[in-house]
């Protein structure tokens, strides 16, 4: 399983940040808040900016402003696919756009941070990581520094990491602050399996951004490679602090709480992946079968294991967890 955050793309790898949810609900579901709050580009929480909730079919649900707080709440809403679309103001701010998924794992109140990009920003620049964009690296970058920076993206989705390194450390030598660029070292590092390289850039990409999102679930996830999980957790409950949207963080989290002999926490945490991911975060079907497995749940082990291989029958895991299916299968028939 490969899931890392960079800071050139709009998505994490395999998870898209986009959720989505439908606005009908079945009966018999309980109903559910979405509580939605707006920053400006700048990191501030937005004033009366204009908001909207649609359905899966483009259908208005409410059409409203966020209030002082940059908050935007919507009440009786069941499973299913929703979109949360702030239109540009035509000055500060682009039009922006956040997809939610709301399933059966989703807590009463379903929350989600909206970041609006920059008006003037370029289509790349628009595709950051919105987690740690620093407001200070949005203008005192030098060009060169991002110029080596963009060409370490570029080699990076090449698959050429060892290059890829070498560019994001010509763009710190050029700006020692690079937030961005030190996070992505972190990442280059972990792809190559140098996990003591990978804590030392991630933590230094930390102390330039103690609010950067990024760098904190990166130095959980290069901790928990090393199945040291006392290290991984403290960077992994930061994440969630800072993001409590993010379905990265909370498996990561649930991975941990897991391996260190607390499942009911690690069960917690691994629905709110799927509650904030949906389908791209289906991994966490399968570990959530291996939990319930390990509780004696073997039926609903086995539920778990073949929705992981329905939503991704093609998966790196796919043969593990295959294999744990007829094991779980065979057990619960000789009960």
């Amino acid at each position: 399983m490969r899931i890392l955050c960079r800071e050139g793309t709009a998505k994490c790898t395999v998870l898209a940040l986009a959720i989505t949810l439908t606005a009908s609900v079945a009966a018999g579901q309980r109903n559910r808040s979405l509580k939605a709050r707006v920053f400006m580009p700048d990191g501030s929480p937005s004033q009366s900016v204009k908001i909207r909730l649609e359905g899966s079919e483009g259908e208005l649900i409410r059409d409203s402003f966020t209030d002082t707080t940059g908050t935007f709440e919507v009440s009786s809403l069941g499973t299913g696919t929703f979109k949360i679309v702030v239109p540009t103001d035509d000055r500060a701010y682009a039009t922006t756009t956040e997809r939610i998924e709301i399933t059966r794992y989703s807590p009463d109140v379903v929350t989600i941070a909206v970041y609006l990009n920059p008006k003037d920003e370029s289509a790349t620049r628009l595709k950051a990581g919105r987690h740690t964009v620093s407001a200070r690296e949005g203008t005192s970058v030098p060009k060169k520094a991002r110029e080596a920076y963009d060409r370490s993206v570029d080699l990076s989705r090449r698959g050429q990491i060892q290059l890829a390194i070498e560019e994001l450390k010509q763009a710190i030598s050029l700006y020692p602050e690079y937030v961005h660029a030190y996070n992505d070292l972190g990442v280059a590092y972990i792809k190559l399996g140098l996990i003591d390289d990978a804590i030392k850039a991630l933590n230094r990409s930390i102390e330039l951004d103690p609010q950067a999102f990024n760098p904190r679930l990166n130095l959980g996830i290069a901790n928990v490679r090393r199945k040291d999980f006392a290290q991984a957790e403290p960077s992994l409950r930061s994440a969630v602090v800072i993001d409590a949207t993010a379905p990265l963080a909370h498996l990561y989290l649930g991975i941990t709480l897991w391996k260190t002999d607390r499942p009911d926490e690690a069960e917690g945490e691994f629905g709110r992946a799927l509650s904030l991911g949906g389908y791209e975060i289906a991994i966490a079907h399968f570990y959530l079968g291996q939990l319930y497995a390990e509780k004696g749940r073997i039926a609903e082990a086995v539920a778990e294991i073949e929705t992981y291989l329905k939503q991704k029958p093609a998966s790196d895991d796919g043969q593990q967890a295959r294999q744990k299916l007829a094991e779980l299968q065979g057990r619960h028939r000789e009960r």
